[in-house]
């Protein structure tokens, strides 16, 4: 057995077993510009481990968040899919919840307020954090008030007292970044009114283990949840998940539903996910021996697939720089000798270039190659109703993630 050498994130035990070491890599988001071509950034480790006493898969290496949240480059609002998504999610849960005008709404992790926005018409009072100053600035400019800053139970304790307790927090795409995970839990709980929910929508790892999804792994995120672990760990204070499933959304993510223990009946979609979780072997350290060898399999695919178009002369350009495309290049060994550009429609990315890789970073449409190798895969079918015209002309798409495939003219619709 070959530990990682740490407490588990979640129980504290040091029974944590490696089953995926994707080597050294950069910080996935921090893009290079063009002036540090010649420098080469820090690198850490990036290894996987499942804790065997509660299951909670996690990296061993934390760089501190100070480092990668105060000035990020991602931003919620860029993609019509997650826009529609919060869209339909905030009007959800305001009905599900019966929430009135005046109720306190606070998202954890905020970023540029594209979920807050859809409570404001609805009459909800709202409160974003973010760390990030960039990002909230955006916030701030299209009238969702936000803090920046961490949040932990200082900060709760903080918002309580400005603000009152919140009927609803949420946290999307944040969860698993948590390097103060017990304080951030500690702080939520404080924070709910009496009747108050919390929802969280996570990064799903049964999802990632049934579609290959590796390049979710980052340092960015710290911990990969199942039902299963993430029970757990709510349960050391006091909480418990009453309402869980999967919504369409990155690729398939997780939403639970937590309320102090004993305060709402727990629904037959806890049930339902317990046994689902038991009968894929969620739960097992063998499922992830597989897995990892899937991975390395894919890898050697996907680079004979990349060497076959360089060796017919066709350019490959990346569709997308997300921090995931920068975890798939990185452990792949891809570099500009096979994806030349990445295209990216966020103005914060372009003229960098990719961390580790050193593929530089374009603005879309600049340039049209013989195929894309799509990054961004979670949005595909957003990305393939868009590009018809480029179909049409006889460009393909190479999808690395949930299975290799080549997209050409057959997806015209």
């Amino acid at each position: 057995m070959t530990t990682l050498g740490i407490a588990c994130r979640s129980c504290g035990s040091t029974e944590v077993e490696m089953f995926l070491d994707l080597g050294d890599q950069p910080h996935c988001n921090r893009l290079i510009p063009p002036a540090l071509a010649g420098q080469r950034e820090p690198y850490y480790p990036l290894r996987v481990g499942f804790c065997r006493a509660c299951t909670l898969v996690q990296i061993d290496h934390t760089i501190p968040k100070e480092s990668m949240f105060t000035d990020y480059p991602y931003v919620s609002g860029t993609t019509k899919t997650l826009v529609a998504h919060f869209k339909e999610t905030a009007e959800r849960l305001t009905k599900t919840y019966g929430l009135k005008p005046g109720s306190l709404v606070v998202d954890i992790g905020a970023n540029d307020g594209s979920w807050l926005a859809h409570y404001q018409p609805l009459g909800l009072r709202v409160l974003g954090i973010d760390p990030a100053a960039n990002v909230v600035e955006l916030a701030l400019k299209r009238g969702v008030p936000t803090w920046a800053r961490f949040f932990n139970e200082t900060t709760a304790d903080e918002i309580v007292s400005k603000e009152g307790k919140a009927s609803l927090v949420t946290a999307a795409g944040v969860f698993f970044h948590l390097e103060e995970l017990h304080s951030v839990i500690k702080g939520v709980k404080k924070l709910l009114t009496d009747d108050g929910v919390f929802v969280v929508q996570a990064i799903y790892l049964g999802g990632m283990l049934e579609n290959l999804a590796f390049d979710q792994v980052y340092h960015e995120h710290l911990v990969y949840y199942t039902l299963k672990s993430i029970e757990a760990l709510f349960a050391q204070h006091g909480l418990e998940v009453f309402e869980a499933g999967i919504v369409d959304i990155h690729g398939g993510s997780l939403e639970i539903h937590v309320a102090p223990k004993g305060k709402r009946p727990v629904g037959q979609s806890v049930v339902a996910m317990r046994a689902d979780e038991t009968a894929k072997k969620f739960g097992e350290f063998e499922t992830y021996e597989t897995f990892a060898r899937n991975v390395w399999k894919l890898r050697d695919e996907l680079l004979a697939l990349l060497q076959r178009y360089k060796a017919q002369g066709k350019s490959v350009y990346a569709y997308g720089a997300p921090a995931k495309g920068a975890t798939l290049v990185n452990s792949f060994g891809i570099g500009p000798e096979l994806v030349q550009q990445a295209t990216e429609k966020n103005p914060m990315k372009v003229g960098f270039m990719m961390p580790g890789s050193r593929i530089p970073i374009i603005a879309e449409d600049d340039k049209r190659p013989d195929a894309y190798l799509v990054l961004a895969w979670n949005f595909l079918s957003e990305f393939i109703a868009k590009e018809q015209d480029y179909f049409a002309a006889g460009g393909e798409f190479i999808v690395p993630v949930p299975k290799l495939q080549v997209i050409g003219k057959d997806a015209i619709a």
